[in-house]
């Protein structure tokens, strides 16, 4: 962590700030293994029934399963619905 972020850190905890928006960072919500929905995301880098990966600003995000669909898909918000096996950061 760079001198940078751990200001930022500090300055988001200190005035009680989300860190997800201070600091850029996605914000991941599963919903048992149906659903899953990430905020703050860059783009959609594969998608297909069985694997979706999505580019965020800490690396790729990579679900896996099976008859996987993209519920939700707007500039800030994505969401995957399906039978979620495993999820990954590559």
């Amino acid at each position: 962590m760079g001198k940078k972020e751990k200001v930022k850190r500090n300055i988001a905890s200190a005035l009680a700030l989300p860190k997800e928006i201070v600091l850029d960072l996605p914000m991941i919500t599963i919903l048992g293994n149906e659903e899953l929905t990430i905020e703050n995301y860059k783009g959609v880098i594969e998608y297909g029934d069985e694997s979706v990966r999505v580019n965020t600003t800490r690396g790729v995000i990579r679900i896996e399963g099976r008859k996987l669909i993209l519920k939700q898909i707007t500039t800030e918000v994505i969401s995957v619905s399906g039978g979620i096996k495993k999820i990954e950061f590559v």
